[in-house]
């Protein structure tokens, strides 16, 4: 199976270069699928305009590193209980989240390692992207039939464990639902990025990544910076033009038009450019096209306070700050071991 999830991250390795550097050298493999691909992703691009093609080569270019045989065997073989003959593997519900494209794959990559079978509730926004893969992850491995299904009513399934991304209103209602099953339930978590005014000028490019790649959408994304008092906070929007791509999504220059003409009738102070906006607060969750900021005097009591918080907070982006922190720009690049909510799926799925 390591050797089918292999070939698939070079299909998607072929598949950046084609449409970043328009290289047509594909393999025999990328041949096959490479026709239907480019008409999964133009309904896909349609469909949901968060969901711009920058973005979609983002998640390519990630999952094309990531799944390589080296890594794959060498996350999971860490794991001794999923080479056991006598194991009893189970059916996994897992419903997907939609706000980031392939956002469930990694679930989907811990469940078929571990032998288990998978039902996978898939969201209105990301439904066209998976089943095209698990086409692709079949017709390499005809045994995965049989343990890949996609079902539009979960109710009506039977199953042993449940996996569930949701907010926190959604994470009520899976709790009581599936109250009587083993539940991983994963709950709304943003990042927060520490400055000490050390940070080179590519420090800040990276950091703008951070903030801005998928619309800012993700768990992963930056949505409160952290600033020493006396900071210039313009010198973060200077740096933003490596994402301006983003002004071509409508839905997000709606939000930042909508929050621009709220802070102004308000006479909230903000800063911005012609595509974001900083405000100083004190919450963690900023809304789409607006990011948090708050002064710090004293970087241990920084420590304390983001690690009172750190069941809201997904990723700590800095540098020499903290041992669990994320470097500036590796934000959407997460490892096979970076399991979201900072629950080990393999563990749970034992």
């Amino acid at each position: 199976m390591i050797r089918t999830f292999d070939n698939l991250g070079l299909f998607f390795r072929e598949v950046k270069k084609f449409y970043a550097y328009n290289k047509k050298c594909f393999s025999k493999y990328s041949k096959i699928y490479f026709p239907s691909f480019q008409k999964i992703m133009k309904e896909i691009t349609i469909a949901n305009n968060w969901f711009r093609i920058e973005d979609l080569l983002i998640t390519f270019n990630q999952w094309g590193e990531t799944l390589r045989k080296e890594k794959l065997e060498c996350w999971i073989n860490k794991y001794s209980f999923i080479k056991k003959k006598k194991k009893k593997y189970k059916t996994i519900l897992v419903i997907m989240p939609g706000n980031v494209p392939m956002v469930g794959f990694h679930d989907l990559l811990c469940v078929l390692l571990s032998g288990h079978k998978i039902i996978i509730k898939l969201s209105q926004e990301d439904n066209l992207l998976l089943p095209f893969l698990c086409k692709i992850i079949i017709h390499e491995k005809p045994t995965l039939k049989n343990k890949i299904k996609f079902t539009n009513n979960m109710f009506h399934e039977k199953f042993d464990y449940v996996i569930a991304t949701g907010n926190h209103n959604t994470a009520r209602y899976f709790e009581y639902y599936f109250r009587k099953y083993p539940l991983l339930l994963r709950k709304s978590r943003t990042s927060v990025a520490v400055l000490q005014g050390t940070e080179t000028e590519e420090d800040l490019i990276s950091l703008n990544k951070d903030i801005l790649t998928y619309s800012g959408r993700g768990c992963r994304n930056v949505g409160k910076i952290f600033i020493p008092y006396n900071y210039n906070v313009y010198l973060i929007l200077k740096k933003s033009f490596i994402s301006e791509y983003i002004t071509k999504n409508y839905k997000y220059i709606d939000n930042y038009r909508y929050y621009l003409a709220i802070y102004t009738m308000n006479k909230v102070s903000f800063q911005k450019n012609h595509f974001l906006l900083l405000k100083e607060e004190k919450n963690y969750h900023s809304p789409i096209s607006v990011v948090y900021y708050e002064f710090y005097k004293n970087l241990n009591q920084l420590k304390k306070t983001i690690m009172a918080k750190k069941n809201h907070i997904q990723c700590i982006v800095s540098r020499n700050f903290l041992k669990e922190e994320v470097l500036f720009g590796e934000t959407q690049y997460p490892k096979l071991e970076d399991y979201a909510d900072k629950i080990d799926t393999i563990q749970f799925l034992s």
